[in-house]
């Protein structure tokens, strides 16, 4: 992770042995900078895997984090409930904002629960790949959807069936957006390119797009698409929120074009939906 400051790497490090149990040196930090990686973790729903890459650490002088911030993160664990692959990413409710590749989403779902030879694993890692795109593309966090991506391949990577992968992706025009999940694996938690069969080709400026993941700014939490009706009568908008929403999908143009335009639009039908309501 050449390029990366301290913070930053220090971030990837304790998160890369939190859920890969795979650690690298860390370097000291001041409290404040303990401070924001303690709400990164919070922000990005990974404090579990933070807390325990932080005891992996225990006995490394570089491990500095104040007593304070170790009780912080022991109250956010308090109030964490536990939750699975198939809670957090289920299959039958995955879906994409263009209608026919959700279509055909749908269809590649329906097709493999009445196969015989169904493979739940393939389902899984497609669930993960697409939760993650739609969360990419509409501005939410999804640094924990990439690293649960990982975790699962390491997990039951071996059952995964990814010729039957790799043909799903391709008929949904997801093959692009899935090697920008994977190379992030690459770039920020070690995996290599034969872990993960369904990458042709890593993306460029892989380390640019990691940065953007973790320093996300709530884009979503934001009222991106916050039309309402003017003084006049005439339907307007917050232009710097909608051109912001705007700007971040097209950021993603070049992996899934389609998608990318079909969130746009389902964004300013559903601002417009609000005024009728």
């Amino acid at each position: 992770m050449q390029g990366f400051d301290i913070q930053l790497s220090n971030f990837l490090h304790i998160l890369r042995s939190g859920a890969f149990e795979e650690s690298k040196p860390i370097g000291i930090m001041s409290e404040f900078k303990w401070k924001k990686l303690v709400n990164l973790a919070n922000y990005h729903h990974l404090v579990r895997f933070f807390a325990n890459g932080l005891e992996r650490y225990y006995y490394d002088e570089n491990l500095n984090i104040p007593a304070g911030q170790i009780e912080a993160i022991r109250k956010l664990l308090e109030n964490m409930p536990p939750t699975g692959f198939a809670e957090l990413y289920n299959f039958g409710k995955i879906y994409l904002h263009g209608k026919k590749d959700n279509a055909h989403l749908r269809d590649i779902i329906n097709e493999e629960y009445a196969s015989p030879e169904r493979s739940y694993e393939t389902m899984q890692v497609m669930a993960i790949l697409m939760v993650n795109v739609v969360d990419i593309l509409t501005g939410k966090s999804y640094l924990r959807g990439v690293i649960d991506l990982g975790r699962y391949l390491r997990l039951e990577g071996n059952k995964v069936d990814f010729v039957k992968l790799e043909s799903w992706l391709s008929r949904i025009s997801m093959s692009r957006m899935a090697e920008l999940q994977g190379s992030l694996l690459i770039e920020g938690f070690g995996f290599s390119k034969e872990e993960l069969p369904f990458m042709k080709k890593t993306i460029r400026h892989a380390d640019r797009e990691l940065k953007r993941a973790v320093n996300y700014d709530k884009l979503n939490d934001s009222k991106s698409w916050d039309f309402h009706e003017g003084k006049g009568g005439f339907i307007v908008s917050s232009p710097r929120s909608a051109i912001k929403s705007i700007r971040h999908a097209l950021n993603y143009l070049r992996f899934a074009p389609r998608e990318a335009m079909a969130t746009i639009y389902q964004g300013m039908v559903r601002g417009l939906k609000e005024i009728e309501e």
